[in-house]
């Protein structure tokens, strides 16, 4: 079973994921100015570190064709929502107003639920438990992408 919780943070977003911790930096996190704040704010890319400061990935959040967009060394991936394609299994996300449910697609008569997504208003945070080990990899932008997601609908972009 895998958890990984993802908390915003003033503007970064904290990701908590099998006992590490990744800090999510909105796109021109290093640049100064008022333009640049203002821009840090409607951001929907963040570039994800790990303690050390070293450059994980960049998540990305595309809202016009509702798709998240994981940039690694190793290769891009794109989850479409709410249905996605990891590791040769086709998932389906059914959205609910406190959080979400991930079904494998060949299993969704069966009602075979793999991981559940649960989002608290108190601290402005996602939560994903899955028991499923395709997201062991991606789990930790997959929990950034959706509080990305989630921000930019509570702002109205």
């Amino acid at each position: 079973m895998s958890r990984a919780k993802a908390r915003l943070l003033k503007e970064n977003i904290l990701v908590f994921n099998e006992g590490r911790t990744y800090e999510a930096r909105p796109e021109g996190w290093d640049s100064e100015g008022v333009l640049n704040t203002i821009k840090r704010t409607f951001t929907l890319k963040y570039h994800m570190f790990d303690e050390q400061e070293k450059l994980v990935s960049i998540v990305q959040y595309n809202f016009f064709h509702n798709y998240l967009l994981v940039k690694r060394d190793t290769g891009d991936r794109q989850i479409k929502i709410p249905v996605f394609d990891l590791n040769n299994q086709r998932y389906y996300i059914k959205e609910k107003i406190s959080g979400f449910l991930i079904f494998p697609v060949d299993k969704v008569s069966q009602g075979v639920i793999i991981g559940e997504g649960t989002k608290s208003m108190k601290e402005y945070s996602i939560e994903f438990v899955v028991n499923d080990d395709n997201f062991n990899d991606i789990l930790k932008e997959f929990a950034a992408g959706f509080l990305i997601r989630w921000m930019s609908f509570n702002i109205g972009i």
